[in-house]
């Protein structure tokens, strides 16, 4: 596989297990050193030494998302560690599968502390680290604007400094968001809410870093079996008295594909987007749902 992460560091939340397990591999096979942030201290130590067994680099970092204060502190100990972080994957979420007139301030509070809070203030700490390594002439000339002339020559002088092409991007956020973020879900109203969040906030990134040559993307997916999956199944069951499974195999049949994803499916868009590929385009939401949402 092509290398295009080569030395690259990339913070990849909730990579303990699951699509975030799946995309940490992908970014370690092209070449990244994978930081597995992740809630479960065991799973993610199992994550790290997976994909140093195959060759690659990580690190497990235990971590609760929802904590402002660990986030900061996560951000700091990357860079005493590996010097720099050059891509953030927000992967981390909760769900619950709830009608919503029974939803509780505790369950609102639960899923969007973690799904769009954390995210948030983890984003704002990677991207200040990130600014910190971008180009001095280029930093001057995003905090300068209005001048055009001067961010013409603060830029040419950063491209002559860099020795890089005014293209190039110094920094790959990308956010999961879901196909619930796309339209209303009632029995999933606070993680619908949450996922059309992550859009907004990563439309809102996008333009916030653009001065910057930061790039902010989401990524959508629909059905993927996860452990996720498996909790979603179990609660929808519970609550409309279907077998396990049915769940699950009534949602794939609205799938035009006729399946439902894998992890490495979700994990190749995101490459897509952390890599230079990616460099023109930002504050953009895919789908990757076997054509479910069509927008």
């Amino acid at each position: 596989m092509e290398q295009r992460l080569l030395d690259k560091v990339a913070i990849v939340t909730g990579s303990g297990q699951g699509i975030g397990r799946g995309i940490a591999q992908r970014l370690a096979r092209e070449g990244a050193h994978v930081v597995i942030a992740e809630y479960s201290a065991e799973n993610a130590t199992a994550a790290a030494q997976e994909i140093e067994a195959a060759g690659g680099r990580a690190l497990a970092y235990r971590i609760d998302i929802s904590d402002v204060t660990a986030v900061q502190k996560m951000v700091d100990d990357v860079v005493v560690q590996l010097g720099h972080i050059d891509i953030l994957v927000n992967n981390a979420g909760v769900v619950q599968t709830k009608p919503m007139l029974d939803l509780t301030e505790a369950d609102w509070d639960r899923v969007l502390d973690v799904n769009l809070r954390g995210t948030f203030f983890l984003v704002q700490a990677v991207a200040r680290q990130m600014i910190k390594q971008v180009p001095e002439a280029l930093r001057q000339a995003a905090s300068n604007p209005a001048d055009i002339s001067s961010t013409k020559k603060q830029e040419a002088t950063a491209e002559s400094a860099v020795a890089k092409p005014l293209a190039a991007s110094y920094g790959k956020i990308v956010s999961l968001s879901s196909v619930a973020g796309r339209r209303g879900r009632p029995w999933q109203t606070h993680y619908a809410a949450s996922k059309a969040g992550i859009i907004s906030l990563t439309q809102s990134t996008a333009l916030a870093l653009a001065p910057y040559r930061i790039n902010a993307n989401a990524v959508c997916p629909g059905i993927v079996p996860t452990p996720m999956w498996q909790q979603i199944d179990k609660e929808k069951g519970q609550l409309f008295g279907a077998k396990p499974g049915e769940a699950m195999a009534s949602f794939i049949q609205t799938v035009p594909l006729k399946r439902a994803a894998t992890a490495e499916d979700v994990a190749g868009a995101v490459a897509f987007f952390c890599s230079p590929d990616s460099d023109y385009i930002t504050g953009q939401a895919l789908n990757v749902d076997g054509g479910f949402e069509m927008d």
